[in-house]
């Protein structure tokens, strides 16, 4: 299975509008595995690279309205080999040596070709269903719905920073892909994590935002945008994240010369 994407202390489950979707017709049929082939090969084609991702979090301690900025985290997002790697270095624009996970507050990974490969992987078996057509940045888009058990879900959900343990638990979750009627690649991804009630986080909401960006002068379809809103009891947060800087990733090397 792919590597888990997971939200790390809290998150929400936001109320919306009832889904009325569809079962697909063959012509829609047709179109989500043309979604599913090309996600597959944007997972895939990745290249390395790094970014910088800011966050910037807000909360609503009892979940009355009075809303309150708590900090702005800069981080430094890689990715290589496929894997995402994340190092926090600055707290309200103060250099920090703490690591991401032991940040505090809400926070979430994945946002990268984890997230899109695992909703189209066909080991995730899931179940999508016709929204409708829209427009999304002057582009017209094809609205699915889907749903995935937990049997197959790699969603992580966990209270703390330790990945295992009575506070992480695995989760069914569910949302809308936006796929581009022209090149069949999802320019928006929701995802709503069906959480137990008996576990500290009470629900999960998160939509990323996907638009071209250059890396080594070739235009890649990347996160440039992603919000969060977390909730445990009557707290709730909300994280807005920016995703900017976009650059190869080059190890680097010394090389010493001996007389």
């Amino acid at each position: 299975m792919a590597p888990h994407a997971h939200l790390a202390l809290f998150a929400l489950l936001a109320a919306s509008a009832p889904v009325t979707a569809q079962e697909l017709d063959a012509e829609q049929a047709g179109l989500i595995e043309k979604a599913r082939e090309a996600a597959m090969r944007y997972s895939a084609s990745l290249p390395d690279f790094i970014c910088t991702e800011v966050v910037r979090r807000t909360e609503d301690p009892h979940d009355n309205g009075r809303w309150r900025a708590l900090d702005s985290l800069t981080v430094k997002l890689s990715y290589s080999d496929h894997k995402e790697d994340y190092k926090l270095m600055l707290i309200n624009g103060r250099p920090t040596v703490l690591d991401y996970l032991y940040a505090g507050g809400a926070l979430s990974t994945g946002e990268f070709g984890t997230r899109l490969r695992s909703v189209f992987d066909p080991r995730s078996q899931g179940e999508f269903r016709w929204k409708g057509w829209t427009t999304l940045r002057k582009r017209r888009v094809a609205r699915f719905t889907y749903r995935i058990e937990r049997e197959n879900s790699n969603f992580l959900i966990q209270y703390g920073p330790v990945p295992t343990g009575p506070n992480a638990i695995i989760v069914p979750y569910r949302g809308e892909v936006y796929v581009d009627d022209e090149t069949h690649m999802v320019l928006r991804l929701t995802q709503q994590a069906e959480i137990p009630q008996s576990f500290p986080i009470t629900g999960n909401e998160s939509t990323i935002d996907y638009e071209y960006a250059e890396v080594g002068g070739k235009p890649y379809l990347l996160p440039s945008h992603a919000h969060v809103k977390t909730r445990s009891g009557k707290y709730v947060a909300e994280n807005n994240m920016e995703f900017r800087e976009y650059r190869k990733f080059q190890t680097e090397a010394t090389i010493t010369f001996q007389p």
